[in-house]
C-alpha cells in the first residue's frame, strides 16, 4: 500500500510541475502587437480539402477577404479525392489568386494520397516565401495573414504557431470540447515558451518555403498519416529554436468546429494520439506519459478508496489540487479568447477529459482509426 501511494504521489507531483510550467509559460508569453508596416512577403495559403462542401465556401471567402495586399497572396486548395461537391464549389470562384489542384490528376490512386502529400504538392506549385496552412473547415478574421507576416518580418520568425479555437457550439458535448481545447492552446504556447514544445496545430501554422526544404519536408514521416504539423515543428525546433514562435494574438486566431458525435470525437483523438509513438523527442513523450500515468493513478486511488479510507482522502486531495490548477489555467486562456463563461461547465468537462484521455490513449496505440472515409493505422 505504501509503495502504491508513493508511485501515485510521484506522478501527481510530476503532473503539477508540468502544468505549472505550461501555465506560467502561457502567462509569460506576451500578447502580440505591432506598429503599422508595409508587408513585403509573398504568401501562399494552403488548404488540403477532402469532402468539405459544407465548409469550403466560407473558408475560401475568408481567406480571399484578407486585408493583406492582393498581389502578395495566393490561395492553393488541393482537392484530395473528394466525392462530394467540394471541387465544383471551388471552381465557382472567379479570383486569380485561387489555384485549385486535384490529387486525382497528380497521384495514381487514393492509397498514394494524404494531407502531407497535398501540402508537398502545393508547396511545389508556388514560389511564395511564406507558407501558411489551414483546414477547409476553418474561419478566420481579416487580419490573420497580416499578423502572421508581421511575426515573420518584424520578429524574424521562420516557423510560427497560431491559436486555434472551436466556435458555434450547439450542445454541452461541444462546449466541453471547446473548454478542453483551451488546454491544448495553452499547452502549445506555454511549452514553447520553456523551449520544450509539446503541441501545434496544422490548422494555423506558418513556415518559410526555404525552411520546409531545408528540413526535408515530411521525409522520414511521410508514411505516417497524421502529424504534418508536429513532426515538422520538431524538426524546425531542432534546426533553430530561436526561429520558432507562438503567435499569441486574437487577430491571428483560426476557428474551427468541435466534433458532433462521440465516435467522430474519439476517432479524431485516436488519430492525434497515434503519431505519439513515432516522436523522437523524449521531452514530448515523457510529458504525455506523465499525464496519462497520473490519470491512471487517479482512477486506481479512486478504486482503492472503497477499500481503505486513507485512499479516499488522498483521492480527494489529488482531485481538488488538480482541479484548482487546471481551472486557473483554463480560465486564463478562456479569458484571453473572451469565453470565460465556459468555465461554468468545468466539473463535467474534467470528468470528460480524464475519461477520453485514458480511452484514446490506449486505443491510439493499438487501434486503427477512420478519417474522411479512410482507415489508417
Amino acid at each position: 500500500m505504501i509503495a502504491l501511494l508513493f508511485i501515485c504521489a510521484l506522478f501527481f507531483c510530476f503532473y503539477l510541475v508540468l502544468m505549472l510550467l505550461y501555465f506560467s509559460g502561457w502567462i509569460a508569453t506576451k500578447d502580440f502587437s505591432f506598429s503599422p508596416f508595409t508587408p513585403k512577403t509573398k504568401v501562399a495559403v494552403i488548404v488540403a480539402a477532402r469532402n468539405e462542401d459544407e465548409n469550403i465556401l466560407h473558408c475560401v471567402t475568408d481567406i480571399l477577404k484578407q486585408n493583406y495586399p492582393s498581389e502578395l497572396v495566393e490561395l492553393i486548395v488541393v482537392d484530395d479525392f473528394s466525392s462530394d461537391k467540394t471541387f465544383e464549389i471551388l471552381k465557382s470562384f472567379e479570383d486569380s489568386r485561387l489555384k485549385v489542384l486535384q490529387m486525382k490528376d497528380i497521384v495514381s490512386s487514393q492509397e498514394n494520397s494524404s494531407k502531407k502529400k497535398s501540402i508537398e504538392i502545393a508547396i511545389a506549385n508556388t514560389s511564395a516565401t511564406l507558407i501558411i496552412t489551414t483546414d477547409a473547415d476553418c474561419r478566420m478574421d481579416n487580419g490573420w495573414i497580416t499578423n502572421m507576416v508581421a511575426e515573420h518580418e518584424l520578429n524574424h520568425k521562420q516557423f510560427i504557431l497560431g491559436p486555434v479555437t472551436y466556435h458555434n457550439e450547439t450542445n454541452l458535448f461541444q462546449r466541453m470540447q471547446s473548454l478542453d481545447f483551451f488546454g491544448f492552446t495553452g499547452i502549445a504556447c506555454g511549452s514553447l515558451y520553456w523551449k520544450m514544445p509539446a503541441l501545434c496545430n496544422g490548422a494555423n501554422l506558418a513556415y518559410t518555403r526555404e525552411l520546409f526544404y531545408q528540413l526535408g519536408g515530411f521525409t522520414d514521416n511521410e508514411k505516417i498519416p497524421s502529424g504534418d504539423d508536429m513532426f515538422l515543428m520538431m524538426k524546425a525546433f531542432k534546426h533553430n529554436p530561436a526561429t520558432v514562435s507562438y503567435l499569441k494574438s486574437i487577430d491571428a486566431t483560426v476557428r474551427t468546429f468541435a466534433s458532433s458525435s462521440w465516435n467522430e470525437f474519439l476517432q479524431q483523438r485516436i488519430r492525434w494520439g497515434s503519431k505519439s509513438k513515432y516522436y523522437s523527442d523524449f521531452r514530448i513523450t515523457s510529458s504525455l506519459a506523465v499525464i496519462f500515468l497520473f490519470y491512471c493513478s487517479v482512477i486506481v486511488i479512486g478504486i482503492m478508496a472503497f477499500v481503505q479510507p486513507i485512499f479516499f482522502l488522498v483521492f480527494l486531495f489529488m482531485i481538488i489540487t488538480k482541479s484548482l490548477i487546471d481551472a486557473a489555467f483554463l480560465f486564463n486562456v478562456a479569458n484571453f479568447f473572451g469565453r470565460k463563461k465556459l468555465l461554468l461547465i468545468f466539473l463535467p468537462a474534467q470528468i470528460f477529459h480524464i475519461t477520453y484521455v485514458l480511452i484514446a490513449g490506449v486505443l491510439s496505440q493499438i487501434k486503427t482509426y477512420n478519417w474522411k472515409g479512410r482507415t489508417n493505422k
